[in-house]
């Protein structure tokens, strides 16, 4: 394989989360020419806002920030260009595909989304007007501002049960509501479940947030009888999941009613030229290493259409 002098990129990828990242890391490796796309300044996706990383193989604990932060370097210094912009579209150019962002337009030959979801809201009144005054979907960023108090984590999931588990370290009490069962993994729900200062609140669902100056309290809501029921806290991390990121793919891109891509086994989507991986993906299984697996693979399916 050779490297090729030409207007446009051989890969795009789309997403500077993990599974981004090292996807753009093993096709600069490869030798093709790689554009990655991302729409914040915090690459590593949300995996970056946890202190301890779960579900990957390290001898010693790995914060998430440093992991994002040192497979950022690796790609860059494998001469990959970065840009810091919003997708608009993929359209088709003759046989490229041109990724439209609202910096600029990039030509490639294929492009691979990794662009993950972004956060989904508790949907209840006034919720944007409470961020930063107890409201924060980030352990990381914010759990040292809630040392000494009381907080509520909302979710079933992965991330739920890891930021319960973080903040039961450094506040008074973790509640966490759980609206159905709990889906994380058994070695998170275990570390979990051992700490004494964390207690669940089962079938229920964040109806308000409450307060004056600042969150005072939450009311929730039953889900089976509907009852309300207010709870005491300072802090509300709501951890329940994630709209995929997917309305800027072109129309023959199939995708599920929740809006995740449809991909066969080598990650290739309806759309010729355009792959797709990570948390965007239908079937993703969620876990961290999976993320990197897809990305190595979905660069070795690429690899022979640019193979001279």
């Amino acid at each position: 394989m050779t490297m090729r002098k030409r207007q446009a990129h051989d890969v795009a990828v789309i997403g500077g989360g993990i599974a981004g990242l090292t996807a753009a890391w093993h096709a600069a490796q490869t030798g093709m020419s790689v554009v990655l796309v991302e729409a914040s300044p915090l690459f590593g996706g949300q995996v970056a806002t946890l202190d301890r990383v779960d579900g990957f193989p390290s001898i010693a604990p790995v914060s998430g920030h440093g992991l994002a932060a040192s497979l950022l370097e690796a790609t860059v210094q494998s001469g990959v260009t970065l840009v810091e912009a919003d997708v608009i579209a993929i359209e088709q150019e003759g046989a490229l595909r041109r990724v439209a962002t609202v910096a600029g337009a990039h030509r490639c030959r294929a492009v691979v989304v990794a662009s993950g979801c972004r956060r989904r809201l508790l949907n209840v009144p006034h919720e944007a007007s409470w961020a930063g005054r107890g409201l924060s979907h980030c352990v990381a960023c914010d759990g040292g501002f809630y040392r000494g108090r009381d907080v509520l984590v909302v979710g079933g999931g992965d991330a739920a049960f890891q930021a319960a588990a973080a903040l039961a370290d450094i506040c008074r009490e973790v509640a966490v509501v759980v609206r159905g069962n709990a889906r994380a993994r058994r070695a998170l729900v275990d570390r979990a479940t051992g700490k004494a200062n964390l207690r669940f609140i089962w079938g229920m669902e964040v109806d308000a947030l409450l307060g004056d100056d600042g969150l005072s309290g939450v009311r929730l809501r039953d889900c089976s009888s509907g009852r309300l029921e207010e709870v005491a806290c300072r802090g509300v991390f709501p951890l329940i999941g994630g709209i995929p990121n997917s309305a800027f793919l072109p129309m023959d891109v199939a995708r599920t009613d929740t809006g995740h891509v449809c991909a066969d086994d080598g990650f290739a989507t309806t759309s010729p030229g355009i792959w797709a991986i990570g948390a965007v993906r239908d079937g993703y299984c969620g876990e961290l290493a999976a993320a990197a697996g897809e990305a190595a693979a979905v660069i070795k399916a690429i690899a022979p259409r640019f193979r001279d």
